[in-house]
């Protein structure tokens, strides 16, 4: 019996090992199976989980973890891969590897950004609503077209290679004739030589009657006389080149009108005996603009026109010689051919032009009225405020 007894004893503690053995290895399979499923986790969480994780800023503080949207903990940084280098000119200077990945994730730029702070990188071009934005990629070797724009030569500029047509400006932006190249300063000497010749002979004001066209005209003329092709063909096809030609030819007018203002100013005053109070003298040689005659002056002063001799008085005669033929660089001598088409006449021989006449007898007028309002010799002699009285000189004297 005690051997029966002893018998199943030991049959029932085989049976409880070989359960607990059992039971152990089926513990082992599972933990396994979790270990493997754990390992393998699938390709969808963790999208999720890296959708949902949220940059941290490099500042933040270290003394607390930064977990994901999702919950999970974030990788340890030393068992990552090493993190690319910092983003363009960053400067950003991390003190663990935990801020070095963060400052990779966080990009960061000097300001202001330049050219050499960056390589070539994709171009993002935002719409003017700010709504929606497209990138653009750009190749290495387009990148300086991005930023060293140089814009198309125009027709002009490309008509106008040739240096003798180059128009020289001043810093604030006015052309002056000794700034100029050799044979454009020929061109527009002559051509302010041929304006005053046209104030002399053809209209005192060419402004009011051909507005600025004739400047352009006597520009292109002297281009064609001195030969200067590039010169020329500028001007035809570039309308800004041409305007800043004509506005110092303009300019050489309206100073060659202000000399013979100047020089009536002077020769005026002294034949007409005027002094300070002069109003009633003044008012005499206004008066049916006796001032072209002769004077006789009585006892007191007072002049009377000899009616006989219009325009042979001291101050036209003195005023035409210093003006016009004076010496070789006058107007006079220098285009003493006019004089020679203008000896054909009836009298067969040389006569003074009438608008060189009209417009010295306008200046001998705003003469005096200048000495009547007491306003010196600084006054405007322009087409603007003295054309009615050239216009009547013209008219008279084509009457004569």
């Amino acid at each position: 019996m005690s051997r029966l007894a002893n018998l199943g004893g030991q049959r029932r503690k085989s049976d409880i090992d070989s359960d607990d053995a059992s039971k152990q290895s089926a513990s082992d399979r599972i933990t396994d199976i979790e270990e493997l499923d754990s390992d393998s986790e699938p390709v969808e969480s963790i999208a999720e989980a890296l959708f949902g994780e949220v940059p941290a800023i490099a500042n933040a503080q270290q003394g607390k973890p930064v977990k994901s949207m999702s919950g999970r903990p974030r990788n340890d940084p030393s068992q990552s891969p090493t993190p690319p280098p910092p983003v363009w000119g960053s400067q950003f200077k991390s003190s663990s590897a935990k801020e070095k990945k963060y400052a990779a994730e966080v990009p960061m730029w000097d300001s202001p950004m330049t050219r050499s702070s960056f390589g070539p990188q994709p171009l993002k071009c935002v719409s003017k609503s700010n709504k929606c934005s497209s990138v653009v990629e750009e190749d290495e070797e387009d990148e300086d077209s991005i930023f060293d724009i140089k814009p198309e030569p125009s027709m002009s500029e490309s008509s106008h290679a040739d240096p003798m047509a180059n128009l020289v400006y001043t810093k604030t932006g006015s052309v002056r004739l000794t700034d100029q190249n050799v044979d454009l300063r020929k061109v527009i000497q002559h051509s302010i030589l041929e304006v005053k010749a046209c104030i002399a002979f053809k209209h005192g004001y060419p402004e009011l009657v051909a507005k600025n066209s004739y400047a352009r005209e006597i520009l292109l003329q002297a281009a064609k006389h001195h030969k200067t092709v590039p010169i020329e063909k500028r001007m035809y096809v570039d309308d800004e080149y041409l305007s800043a030609l004509a506005n110092l030819i303009n300019a050489r007018a309206s100073l060659f009108h202000t000399d013979i203002k100047d020089v009536a100013y002077k020769c005026a005053p002294g034949y007409f005996r005027l002094s300070h109070n002069c109003d009633a003298i003044i008012d005499r040689l206004l008066a049916s603009h006796s001032y072209i005659f002769l004077q006789i002056f009585d006892a007191e002063g007072l002049p009377s026109p000899k009616q006989q001799k219009p325009y042979q008085g001291q101050p036209v005669v003195d005023t035409l010689y210093k003006v016009f033929f004076k010496n070789a660089k006058s107007i006079g001598s220098q285009f003493a051919q006019h004089f020679v088409d203008i000896a054909k006449n009836k009298a067969s021989r040389p006569e003074v032009p009438i608008p060189m006449v009209a417009i010295v007898s306008t200046a001998i007028h705003a003469t005096l009225i200048a000495k009547k309002n007491k306003a010196g010799d600084d006054f405007k002699f322009t087409g603007n405020q003295f054309c009615d009285i050239y216009t009547y000189h013209v008219a008279l004297l084509e009457k004569i």
